[in-house]
């Protein structure tokens, strides 16, 4: 009677175990973490706050006119990020100040490698109205780079209030 015992009482252990270290697997495996923007995103978050602790006195991100050879994927992120200053999310990662220098570096870098990038078109037609100061179609523009890199988290609902959009730069890039 003794050893049936043990052996229902380890055979109990043992899959509960098995149910534990399944279950584990199944929630690692099948866990969507938000496509690729929300990948780099985050790569660009923890080395921002790695940088913050070291060095405390640079906040404002920019884009140097010297990255002609950018690749299109880090265009398409540094739009995404961009639009974050215009557009309303329940979660936004990463910021990229929408400055007259930025935009400007910005359409330098698509019209160098306009023959190169799949998008060039969006790219230049979306810059070239911010330049002209319309962001009308920053929900728009922020949607679709978020369609392309398969996000599930942070899609923009809408524009912000000159106020919010105010308290988001004193907040991101002052």
């Amino acid at each position: 009677m003794k050893k049936v015992l043990q052996t229902i009482l380890f055979s109990l252990i043992g899959l509960l175990l098995l149910g534990g270290a399944g279950y584990w697997f199944v929630q690692d495996f099948l866990e969507d973490d938000g496509g690729e923007i929300s990948k780099v995103a985050e790569e660009i978050e923890q080395r921002e706050v790695s940088a913050e602790t070291t060095e405390a006195t640079e906040e404002t991100k920019t884009v140097d006119k010297t990255d002609a050879d950018m690749d299109e994927e880090r265009v398409q992120i540094y739009l995404h990020q961009m639009t974050h200053q215009k557009i309303t999310a329940d979660k936004k990662r990463g910021a990229v100040e929408m400055s007259e220098e930025n935009i400007g570096n910005m359409l330098k870098i698509v019209k160098e490698n306009y023959d190169h990038y799949k998008h060039s078109d969006f790219y230049e037609k979306t810059l070239l109205s911010w330049q002209e100061g319309d962001f009308s179609n920053a929900v728009s523009v922020h949607n679709t780079i978020w369609n392309w890199h398969n996000g599930t988290v942070g899609r923009a609902t809408g524009l912000m209030s000159a106020e919010q959009e105010a308290e988001y730069v004193e907040k991101n890039f002052r």
